[in-house]
């Protein structure tokens, strides 16, 4: 019988990729083959940063912006945004022209008005067969205020 083997190459794009597998048999004379895939994998887009830190004090204003661009072979557009809890952050995606072609700028802002920390991930959806989502974490961090008086 035919056996799929499916190595997922999310996280990877522009490196390389190198995974083993061990397959067992009922063969007695090959009771265990070790196989070796690898790679190198194209990235689907550039996403400049990866990660959203969001990190200041409470009661300032905070925010950040990725920045996604589409590669040239891969070529998409971003149709819909949603973010998983959007409990305290508030997002915005503008989509705009960079040398030539379609770019997209991520804006997301804090909305925690207390001490705390938060995750979510924004998640990106696209028109693509490539790659229909795009996930965006998001991390917070806030602080207290500084107190009155000092700097």
């Amino acid at each position: 019988g035919k056996i799929a083997i499916k190595v997922n190459t999310s996280g990877y794009g522009g490196r390389s990729l190198r995974k083993k597998i061990t397959v067992y048999t009922s063969d007695p004379q090959n009771r265990q083959i070790n196989l070796s895939v690898s790679g190198s994998i194209k990235s689907f887009a550039s996403i400049r940063p990866k990660l959203v830190r969001l990190i200041g004090m409470a009661g300032q204003p905070i925010s950040a912006t990725v920045t996604i661009i589409p590669r040239k072979e891969y070529p998409f557009k971003i149709v819909a945004t949603k973010a998983q809890a959007g409990e305290h952050i508030r997002y915005q995606l503008e989509e705009e022209k960079q040398s030539g072609s379609a770019a997209y700028l991520l804006t997301v802002e804090n909305l925690k008005k207390d001490k705390g920390r938060y995750y979510d991930t924004i998640e990106l959806t696209t028109d693509s067969r490539h790659r229909q989502k795009i996930q965006i974490k998001v991390y917070g961090q806030i602080s207290d205020p500084a107190p009155k008086g000092t700097k």
